[in-house]
């Protein structure tokens, strides 16, 4: 699969949540002490104008200060849920420590979850300020579509890859980590000592998985015992354990991680036939509670037909203009031949990762910070097996860094000739630009700087794909409208990248609502889409797992057209464009339907029917 996925984390330390929490309760009740204060002595002047105070002005300010009282109140219950959930979203594939892995845990982080949508339901809206009334919206509905999704879906009993530490391993043992390697050796000591008992959680708790998640669990399995096994020496000794324990409990969570490789192997596997889909009234659950559409699956998969026929429409018509009479597919895989040598695919990527950002700040597409910037890396050794292409790394938007990452895996000597040329091929002239756009600027890493703008917690915290993948394939078209993408080549890679996100929600929508079978998805985007069959089948995993995320591109592409289009026909054409952008960026990746209420007001008429494919 030759995409880069990107990959923005949010670090939130529960400290540093509390700490922005107590600033702004403390901002709050100052607030109301000092209005309070005010309207006292405003009062005592009167009285001294009038001689006393009278039944009627003492009720005006008994009834002011009481709603005060009660908006502040409602403001701090808001703040209080915020806080409880945004330090239960630090993403157990984003931390290193020990989670509780048993039924019971599971079961009751859904109660949690439950007690918390009853609490922020109880919340009095009309006390809260319009900003604050978008947040209570948006945490009804994630923790309706989370405690739903839970109850329904229960992976703890269909997915053995939650048992398996390998983002956790592979953290701990990258080079590079920030943590020193003190730091790094105690983390991964307390990790391995949990590692039989987690496994053990992994026996308890499945029942009848379903067959391509028990694989991709053994796949899973297979590469942490190899990154243990080939890097975990490094750190014995290092920490506050001895060599002889360090490596003692090593060898431990080797034996239990391989032990519970052989029995999904051999136990699991031959008798897992458990299914993956969610079914249509769980997926039109999710559109309606989580991103707050008046639309089903059917609407969506109707969405997601029409653009893959636009679009491939208007590939065709660019291909004609390279090689008359070849069809898109045939003329795309010739752009492939032209591309960087391996030891210059970094450096390829930073040149147009550069040109982007200086388009972006000399035609003033979106306001950036001073001294921010993008590099590319290598993709750790560690973390290559999984991350075949690479990813992109975010800053956090909690804290002050300014440096997003393009993480690339190099070429790699062990790789025979025939598997070098093919992984280059990947890598070609004209996908780089488009690349570069999409994971830097102005896409997910300006996203990032823009959200870190606005000081509400929640906005930092919440991250739907439904915007942000959809902003992401949104600049894609949008510098190709501001004339930095240019030439037929790169706009039919564009296309073709759009055609791939809309041949997304048609699969994504027809493998959860018993429209397709696995097989005859990857059919799909072979024929119609020409993956390779390997790269369509880890495709096609990714949506079964995760079912309505990959609708994040395109629909949140069009859905930002709408929002844009609405803007315009109200304000006049923004001048410069950062005018919009700026805009729409600080409010956060929210759901579309909360972003538009944001910039345009909850009252705005909705307009009419949907955002096409582009031109």
């Amino acid at each position: 699969m030759n995409s880069l996925p990107p990959i923005i984390h949010a670090e939130l330390p529960t400290l540093r949540l509390q700490q922005r929490k107590s600033l702004g309760l403390s901002l709050l009740v100052t607030m109301a002490l000092g209005l309070s204060l005010v309207g006292c002595g405003d009062t005592e002047s009167t009285t001294a104008d009038s001689g006393a105070a009278t039944p009627e002005t003492t009720a005006v300010i008994i009834a002011e200060e009481s709603s005060l009282a009660e908006a502040v109140s409602a403001s701090a219950q808001l703040d209080e849920v915020i806080l409880q959930f945004a330090n239960a979203q630090l993403d157990e594939d984003q931390n290193t420590e020990v989670q509780e892995l048993s039924s019971a845990a599971f079961l009751a982080e859904i109660d949690r979850n439950s007690a918390l949508l009853e609490r922020v339901r109880g919340i009095d809206s009309d006390s809260l300020s319009f900003d604050e009334q978008i947040d209570q919206r948006l945490l009804i509905g994630l923790l309706e579509s989370d405690t739903y999704t839970a109850q329904t879906r229960r992976m703890w009993e269909k997915d053995a890859s939650i048992y398996i530490p390998a983002g956790q391993v592979g953290r701990l043992l990258e080079p590079a980590s920030t943590q020193s390697p003190v730091e790094r050796a105690d983390a991964l000591m307390v990790l391995l000592t949990a590692i039989p008992q987690q496994v053990q959680n992994g026996r308890d708790n499945l029942i009848n998985p379903p067959q391509r998640f028990t694989e991709a669990a053994i796949f899973k399995a297979q590469g942490t015992i190899k990154s243990l096994k080939s890097d975990a020496g490094v750190l014995s000794g290092q920490g506050s354990a001895s060599t002889e324990e360090f490596d003692t409990t090593l060898a431990s969570a080797i034996a239990s991680l391989e032990s519970f490789e052989l029995y999904l192997a051999e136990d699991v596997l031959p008798n897992a036939n458990g299914s993956w889909a969610i079914g249509k009234e769980h997926y039109d659950y999710i559109l309606q509670h989580r991103w707050l559409f008046d639309l089903d699956a059917d609407d969506i998969y109707a969405r997601g037909l029409q653009a893959f026929e636009e679009t491939e429409a208007l590939a065709q018509e660019v291909s004609e203009r390279i090689q008359p009479g070849k069809h898109w597919s045939e003329v795309y895989e010739t752009l492939k031949d032209e591309h960087p040598p391996a030891d210059g695919i970094k450096q390829a990527y930073q040149a147009w990762i550069d040109k982007a950002q200086k388009f972006v700040i000399e035609n003033q597409i979106v306001t950036l910070p001073a001294g921010e910037f993008v590099s590319t890396v290598d993709t750790p050794p560690a973390m290559r097996r999984s991350s075949p292409f690479g990813t992109f790394q975010g800053i956090d938007r909690f804290g002050t860094d300014l440096e997003g990452k393009l993480v690339l895996t190099p070429i790699e000597d062990w790789m025979t000739p025939e598997q070098q040329a093919q992984r280059l091929r990947s890598h070609h002239d004209a996908w780089i630009p488009v690349i570069a756009v999409h994971e830097a600027y102005p896409g997910h890493h300006v996203d990032a700087l823009k959200t870190r703008e606005n000081p509400r917690v929640l906005r930092k915290v919440v991250q739907e794909p439904i915007f942000s993948e959809g902003w992401g394939l949104f600049t894609e078209e949008m510098m190709f409208e501001q004339g930095f993408l240019q030439g037929d080549d790169v706009r039919l890679t564009q296309l073709r990248n759009r055609l791939w996100r809309a041949a997304r929600v048609i699969l994504d929508v027809s493998l959860h609502t018993g429209r397709m079978t696995f097989e005859e998805a990857v059919d799909f985007l072979a024929e119609r889409v020409r993956f390779e069959r390997y790269a369509a089948e880890l495709e096609v995993g990714m949506y079964i797992e995760r079912p309505t995320y990959v609708l994040g591109y395109l629909i949140g592409m069009q859905e930002i057209m709408k929002i844009r289009e609405e803007w315009i026909a109200r304000n006049g054409e923004p001048n410069p464009p950062s005018q919009f952008y700026d805009a729409l960026l600080t409010v956060g990746s929210l759901p579309p339907v909360l972003v538009r209420e944001s910039l345009l007001g909850r009252d705005s008429p909705v307009p009419a029917g949907d955002a096409g494919a582009g031109k």
